[in-house]
């Protein structure tokens, strides 16, 4: 029988292993028998008992649940609840966990979960055989739950790395059903960034003849990782549904407590609604056509560029303005490089955006001020200035490019500096006192400056200066001046700097992620963490930001470094036993060291 592995986080906290203990385990359907059309819940509960302490915790992660004649499990969560009895002055401490997994049959009839054994603790336990019966679903039955209560999204089948997306998520409530509350969000995106979670729009829907109430979460997507990548959410919710109770009994008997009142008003339940799971294929960016000037830019866009002023002194600066408008991955635009020239002194820009409607972050302007200061006078050009973006929707690149903006630039209208006595005329009894500098000093400044204020001189004492303790406290006062001089130069830098900030956190975060790869246990980790260092690596040696690159990316950018072709060669060996093993279900070998040294050496060429 084939083998099914349900892999999802579960949390099984367990009594501690004592000669009081015991531990019984239970397997149920609940209800154990549905109309077709109907979801019914495989339940594995255990029960741990102790008569001296509460139990200590142990993380299960996942469970060997066979498959039976197609019968269809997702969508799994625990429950944990704890007791302590005293009978006769005897106390009783017990943790009772459940796994509860939707089951939904796929035709009429019988499905039978055999019975099968997990590791725990060290020790071996059985879960029992659990059977679900499906009937014929009633002509004058009601909707399914399925029916009243649903979750849908329309995500694209296809996407480039790197391609901002909108999506709705939308949350189906039919009329009659009253909702209490939405109790949590998840979702299964590890390709992915999403935008947080805003507040929801309601309209109203009608779906097959009946009227629904709908939620809608506007939220944008974007792929991080090539290749077939898992998307899915989900909500649980409290929700009263009127009669639910002779709903799930395919002949219309009242459930086990059920009354004539829950008929009448229904009964408040929770739910896990969520959409059904979709594979989206992630593209990698084409290397043909590709500009120098592409950044990274996904979209569709138009480019202004101006000055504040068409004139200017030397040594003053102008502000020169680059606008991207249109659709598309604002968050990952950067200002384009200006072609470094003599003529000119350019800085970093400070971007401003401004998106052209409150609900979507995906159309607007980005704009981009540099600071260009003249060096010599005379009639001079800003050079001409290009950006390019990928057109997801043609599959082509376009590289927008502005004229040279002529600059007329005059000589400085400053006065020189007056002259010092050394260069006065000998015959020239007047001397020119300039006026006493005063300057706010920063902290760093102020480390860095001697007090140059002149004091009386008195008179030294030799022997106080062939003291070794004077030239030890001197030289300690001299190294400490030093390192607080470079570590405030370091903060400031950080902070003004933003492409030095960004190198020094990707030199942070790939010692960290090194040391988890060389730690891994499995290679699913060992492979994913190792890619990640990789690129950080990369980042670190071009000073340009690869965290999301792909390997056709990756081996441009360390062949623009003059990387040795055995290392971009072994980069690629690893990238595609990652791929494999991430995608096509290739399972590594369980020894790692080989490729845990293939990655030391890699990151050591980069």
């Amino acid at each position: 029988m084939h083998r099914l592995y349900l892999l999802i986080p579960l949390c099984f906290a367990l009594l501690a292993t004592s000669a009081s203990a015991a531990v019984q385990v239970t397997a149920i359907f609940n209800p154990p028998r549905i109309a077709m059309g109907d979801k019914s819940q495989y339940i594995v509960e255990i029960k741990e008992t102790d008569t001296s302490k509460l139990p200590d915790p142990e993380r299960v992660t996942s469970l060997p649940i066979p498959q039976s004649g197609g019968l269809e499990l997702t969508n799994g969560r625990t429950s944990t609840s704890q007791q302590t009895s005293i009978i006769n002055g005897a106390a009783e401490y017990s943790i009772t966990q459940q796994l509860i997994i939707d089951a939904k049959p796929p035709r009429v009839g019988k499905f039978t979960i055999p019975s099968y054994v997990f590791q725990y603790k060290g020790e071996t336990y059985r879960v029992p055989a659990a059977t679900l019966e499906t009937v014929e679903r009633p002509a004058d039955a009601g909707p399914t739950t399925d029916e009243l209560i649903f979750l849908k999204t329309d995500t694209p089948e296809q996407l480039y790395v790197g391609q901002t997306t909108p999506i709705q998520l939308k949350l189906y409530i039919s009329e009659n059903i009253r909702l209490s509350s939405l109790n949590s969000f998840d979702r299964s995106a590890d390709g992915f960034t999403i935008s947080e979670l805003p507040d929801s729009q309601e309209s109203t829907e009608i779906v097959k003849g009946r009227r629904y109430r709908v939620l809608t979460w506007p939220l944008t997507i974007t792929p991080i990782q090539t290749g077939e990548q898992d998307l899915s959410f989900q909500f649980t919710v409290s929700a009263n549904v009127p009669g639910q109770n002779n709903r799930r009994d395919p002949f219309g008997r009242r459930g086990l407590g059920g009354s004539l009142f829950d008929d009448l008003f229904g009964q408040t339940e929770r739910f896990t609604v969520y959409t059904e799971p979709t594979k989206v294929d992630v593209l990698s960016l084409p290397n043909d056509g590709k500009p120098d000037s592409f950044t990274g830019a996904i979209g569709d866009f138009s480019m202004k560029v101006y000055t504040d002023r068409d004139e200017t002194q030397t040594g003053e600066p102008i502000m020169l303005s680059v606008e991207i408008t249109g659709n598309g991955n604002f968050d990952r635009i950067n200002g384009p490089i200006i072609p470094q020239i003599d003529e000119w002194r350019t800085y970093a820009p400070e971007s401003q955006f401004q998106p052209h409607s409150a609900e979507s972050t995906l159309r607007g302007t980005k704009r981009f001020d540099y600071v260009m200061i003249p060096n010599h006078d005379g009639n001079i050009q800003i050079p001409s200035i290009a950006f390019a973006y990928f057109d997801a929707k043609n599959k082509r690149y376009t590289e927008l490019s502005s004229p040279a903006i002529p600059i007329k630039v005059t000589p400085s209208s400053k006065q020189a500096a007056p002259p010092t006595v050394s260069n006065l005329p000998t015959n020239t009894q007047t001397i020119t006192t300039a006026p006493p500098l005063q300057k706010e000093l920063s902290m760093e400044d102020a480390l860095l400056t001697l007090d140059y204020r002149p004091t009386p001189s008195k008179h030294s004492n030799s022997k106080a200066l062939k003291d070794p303790s004077i030239w030890i406290i001197n030289l300690s006062l001299a190294v400490i001046l030093t390192i607080s001089s470079l570590w405030l130069r370091h903060k400031r830098r950080l902070k003004e700097d933003s492409a030095y900030a960004d190198q020094q956190a990707a030199k942070h975060e790939l010692r960290a992620i090194t040391n988890s790869a060389q730690h891994a246990k499995d290679a699913e980790s060992f492979y994913a963490q190792a890619q990640s260092a990789i690129r950080l690596a990369i980042t670190c040696r071009t000073h340009k930001n690869h965290r999301t690159a792909n390997i056709n990316e990756l081996e441009s950018a360390l062949e623009k470094a003059k990387v040795a072709e055995e290392t971009i060669s072994q980069t690629r060996e690893l990238f595609q036993t990652a791929d494999a093993q991430r995608f096509a279900g290739n399972t590594a070998p369980s020894d790692l060291s080989s490729a845990k040294s293939q990655l030391e050496r890699i990151l050591k060429a980069i």
